[in-house]
């Protein structure tokens, strides 16, 4: 990445600044130890230039800024990047001090949500040409506007494995996730890790999603999610019990969940390639590629059906994630990128990268669009071509208040099971005073609603692409 920096929390305190561009000139400068790529900082001829913040810092911002430099290649408008996963905070501020980004790419569509709600998210049914590249589900749109798009994919319904380690036959059921153990000593089934910068126990809330959605189907998954089914019915109570049975039964004791509750999620799954490995089997979501060794011989498989009606692995459902791109400043140059973030150009070139973990919910790119170099991408994203329906992170759709109990709930439950019905009590009374203060219309929860499982991404219909890079002449 040629002209961008990425300041952490932590940096961008010490600093007293944010230094969020640098020119393709820049000199290098050393500041409090950090070194920054430039000190002029100064946009290109006619000020046109746009902000940008996301999540993606490390070896995914270099992913990501490979979509931008041909963005400024093609524009000549200068972006300004901020990468940080502390980006709720980060946002929640720039917003109070009336300098927001003109462009934020959020994982989380229940803050979107609030923003638009709010109007600090700015509609964009007059700026992106939505026609052949996206079926509208995958908009999200409240009360008939259309607030953001999605950039990059993530499949969350499989287990990762080390080929050479994992030769059994992948469990079709439940019976079958019962029946996993070690080989013994100190090694576990599981690779279990919820620790994370953002918001600890995330990968645990990940899991009861797989379960509520393998287990009572879309719809039970669609009123939950949208905040219309309690915590303490049936169908969600049942779902925390079963994760709990399938861990229990693994031999994960107390001490393996107080591992697990110290544990990184970044490098819970290295136990993988361990000698010998130190737990055989990874849930986690498909952006976990680029956190495993380089050269990995890694394959997965799909996360077994959980109703004893239907077993068959391809009439199972998906839950996925996605970073969605909003616009909060309506310039020019912020149109302008949201069309090329959202075009068939942009959308390609993440997953043309081995590796990049990075897929796309445009018509117009293919599976073919990752390389033969990187079977585990295209069988990623012939995976969620073939689903029956894909269902969105449903941790993800909530408001910010009651995502960051959910994870909370899951740290105490593997610390203490025998507490839930007191964890599902109080998540019933934060959803009840989140809906105090942000109370849907009912036009808005329908929307959420429908939203949180919008279908298939079969592209059997896939238009003739007439304009890849998405900018409207």
């Amino acid at each position: 990445m040629r002209h961008r920096t990425l300041l952490q929390p932590a940096v961008r305190a010490a600093m007293g600044t944010v230094v969020r561009t640098l020119t393709r000139a820049a000199l290098g400068v050393v500041v409090a130890g950090f070194v920054l790529l430039g000190a002029a900082c100064a946009p290109l001829p006619g000020g046109r230039t746009v902000s940008v913040l996301a999540t993606w810092t490390g070896v995914e911002a270099e992913h990501f800024g490979r979509v931008l430099d041909a963005f400024e290649d093609r524009t000549g408008i200068h972006v300004e990047y901020t990468g940080t996963r502390a980006i709720d905070e980060t946002l929640r501020s720039d917003l109070r001090g009336g300098t927001p980004p003109d462009i934020a790419i959020l994982p989380s569509t229940g803050d979107l949500a609030q923003y638009a709600h709010s109007g600090d998210l700015l509609p964009l049914d007059n700026v992106i040409p939505w026609q052949g590249q996206y079926r509208q589900p995958w908009l999200l749109r409240l009360n008939q506007r259309v607030y953001a798009v999605p950039f990059k994919v993530n499949l969350k319904s499989v287990v990762w494995y080390d080929r050479a380690r994992w030769r059994r036959p992948a469990p079709l059921d439940m019976r079958d996730l019962l029946s996993l153990r070690a080989d013994g000593g100190e090694q576990t089934v599981w690779c279990l890790g919820m620790q994370a910068l953002r918001s600890a126990g995330w990968p645990g809330t990940d899991w009861i999603e797989d379960v509520l959605l393998h287990r009572a189907g879309p719809e039970t998954y669609r009123k939950w999610a949208s905040g219309t089914l309690s915590w303490s019915s049936a169908p969600v109570r049942q779902a925390w019990e079963t994760w709990g049975k399938i861990l229990d039964a693994s031999g994960l004791d107390r001490q393996g969940r107080r591992v697990a509750l110290l544990t990184d999620f970044g490098e819970a799954g290295l136990g993988l390639f361990g000698d010998p490995p130190g737990c055989l089997l990874e849930h986690q979501a498909s952006f976990v590629i680029v956190s495993y060794p380089p050269g990995s011989d890694v394959d997965f498989f799909p996360f077994p059906s959980l109703n004893p009606w239907d077993s068959v692995p391809a009439h199972q459902p998906m839950v996925i994630s996605a970073d969605f791109a909003g616009m909060f400043n309506a310039t020019p140059q912020a149109e302008e990128l949201m069309r090329f973030l959202a075009g068939e150009e942009a959308q390609r070139i993440w997953p043309a990268i081995p590796a990049g973990a990075a897929f796309s919910a445009n018509l117009r790119v293919p599976p073919d669009a990752h390389p033969a170099s990187d079977p585990v991408g295209r069988k990623v994203a012939d995976t969620l071509d073939a689903a029956a329906m894909v269902c969105l992170d449903a941790s993800d759709l909530m408001p910010p208040a009651l995502r960051d109990a959910f994870g909370d709930a899951v740290l105490e439950y593997l610390s203490a099971p025998e507490r839930l019905p007191a964890l599902l009590a109080e998540l019933d009374r934060v959803q009840a005073r989140v809906g105090d203060r942000w109370r849907p219309s009912d036009q808005e929860r329908e929307d959420l609603r429908s939203f949180s499982c919008p279908g298939p991404l079969d592209r059997s219909d896939q238009p003739t692409s007439t304009n890849p890079n998405g900018v409207i002449p």
